[in-house]
């Protein structure tokens, strides 16, 4: 299991469309820290495929809307149909 997967366990139960985590949130979710491009590059939460935080949020039928690096906030977003 990734350590992400409690990341898409919890964004699974949420009840709205939309939601904004700061980083410390989601490392608090985790339990574990972010690693460090996720606090430096965009790409860090891109919605590519293939790394371990992005699929704990895609499988889950989430996807990023906003990354926002200086304020370390990301916004998720519930993919429609999924």
């Amino acid at each position: 299991m990734s350590k992400y997967a409690p990341l898409g366990k919890w964004l699974r139960q949420q009840p709205q469309n939309s939601v904004t985590l700061t980083f410390a949130q989601i490392e608090g979710i985790i339990g574990d820290h972010l690693p460090p491009n996720t606090r430096e590059y965009f790409r860090g939460w891109d919605k590519t495929p293939g790394s371990a935080l992005n699929d704990a949020f895609l499988n889950a039928g989430w996807r990023t809307v906003m990354v926002d690096l200086a304020n370390k906030k990301v916004k998720f977003q519930r993919v429609k149909g999924v």
